[in-house]
């Protein structure tokens, strides 16, 4: 081309949770087996099936004209009610200060690109890799983090949060995942309360991505940003691609707290507004049937159901991995994911299934460097055809790797355990 096409920053356009799976295709068809796949949260792709009354609800509202109309570029009046009324509080938002996208990927880009390119945005480690690269990518360099702490339940770490945004007057907003992917945990109450103190001490705004909201196992406390916030500005980004679950509906919002507390928060609201205006708006039917699907009678029994099942998984994934030596585990408090510390983690090799997929292992590993749990992960769909993504492709320095809770079939399930110990246990000894 005439001119170099791609951005001086290009590199760190990354998001392995999808990326090793065109490793894992190769390897797969190289090998002649099937992987199971534990790389990405679909309930939909582990084998689940959608109920016959979410089903109806669509079917119904797709025959109407609406569903293919434009909607308001805010999002679906109604959509907007019911989010105020059942998942915010008309306290700290109103009806306007929710903003429908297609799905938090495009949220979480609108909100961080549209910042001045100087500002940053204080990310956790691990992270989800879009929030990641979203800051990177908009500050044309590393993204900036704070750690989240394997020996205490994968809590923030609130004195490097402090220091952080203490020491570095270009950090503007702190972003929180909680329940949190990748690992599983459900933040203590005064922790979140603190972040939001820092928040207000250090005059910076909060994004809380909160769509697992729904997803807490029997017994554990759900801290939402709106009973916390005061009078910090903020944002609490939810959706229904979890726990209706609708993945490919690509339907989030974002709640805006306290805008008008802050001239330059409002202005700034005011800019991704006109953002999305641009676009028109997003996906209408999603938008439309919302209120149907989460005020459904079946709705509270099925996501319980769903629970109680991710919950199931959970308890048996970490007394599995509890004892295994060379790794550390927490149990999960919510979410269907599970995270695994591999401590010390060698370099090493596993029997592949066959030559074709040793040679073309070899033959990546070569060409190029890769993060040791992301040889490990490579390794183990090479011998055992099991799909996992790498911990340090979260953002992370700590090697490990998160798999899904989401297989529907019990004997697969543990079966996948039983591979990923035996491939834990000979990848130290080899």
């Amino acid at each position: 081309m005439r001119q170099n096409l791609l951005r001086a920053d290009s590199s760190l356009l990354s998001y392995p949770i999808r990326e090793v799976v065109l490793i894992g295709k190769q390897l797969e068809q190289l090998g002649g087996f099937s992987m199971v796949w534990e790389n990405i949260g679909d309930p939909i792709s582990a084998g689940e099936s959608v109920p016959k009354w979410m089903k109806e609800i669509v079917q119904k509202h797709i025959a109407k004209d609406e569903t293919f109309a434009y909607t308001d570029s805010r999002g679906f009046i109604d959509a907007r009610q019911f989010v105020l009324d059942n998942f915010s509080s008309d306290k700290i938002c109103m009806i306007d200060d929710i903003l429908f996208f297609n799905g938090l990927g495009e949220a979480i880009n609108k909100i961080i690109n549209n910042l001045p390119r100087e500002v940053r945005v204080l990310v956790p480690s691990p992270t989800y890799p879009s929030h990641a690269t979203a800051e990177a990518m908009h500050a044309g360099c590393n993204f900036i983090s704070y750690s989240l702490d394997p020996e205490n339940n994968w809590e923030p770490d609130l004195e490097e949060i402090e220091n952080k945004v203490k020491y570095n007057d270009h950090v503007v907003a702190i972003l929180v995942i909680n329940p949190n992917n990748p690992t599983g945990s459900v933040y203590e109450r005064e922790t979140l309360e603190k972040i939001v103190d820092i928040a207000r001490r250090y005059d910076c705004f909060l994004i809380f991505d909160e769509i697992y909201h729904h997803m807490t196992f029997k017994g554990v406390e759900m801290t939402l940003l709106h009973e916390i916030i005061g009078d910090v500005p903020g944002l609490s980004l939810k959706g229904i691609s979890k726990d209706i679950p609708w993945p490919g509906s690509r339907c989030g919002w974002v709640e805006i707290y306290n805008a008008e507390k802050n001239d330059n928060f409002r202005d700034y609201m005011k800019m991704i507004l006109l953002a999305k205006m641009l676009e028109v708006c997003s996906t209408t039917l999603p938008q439309v049937i919302l209120p149907h699907l989460y005020a459904h009678p079946e709705y509270k029994v099925y996501l319980a159901s769903r629970l109680s099942k991710y919950e199931k998984r959970a308890d048996e994934a970490f007394l599995f991995f509890k004892d295994i030596p060379q790794i550390r585990v927490n149990k999960p408090k919510g979410v269907f994911y599970l995270v695994v510390e591999l401590l010390n983690l060698p370099r090493a090799q596993l029997n592949a299934t066959n030559k074709a997929v040793r040679l073309f292992l070899d033959d990546l590993l070569k060409k190029e460097k890769v993060a040791a749990d992301f040889q490990f992960s490579y390794e183990l769909m090479a011998s055992k055809g099991v799909c996992v993504v790498p911990l340090t492709g979260f953002g992370s320095t700590i090697n490990g790797f998160r798999m899904t809770l989401l297989q529907e079939d019990d004997v697969i399930f543990t079966n996948t355990l039983e591979k990923i110990g035996e491939a834990i246990n000979e990848y130290y000894l080899a």
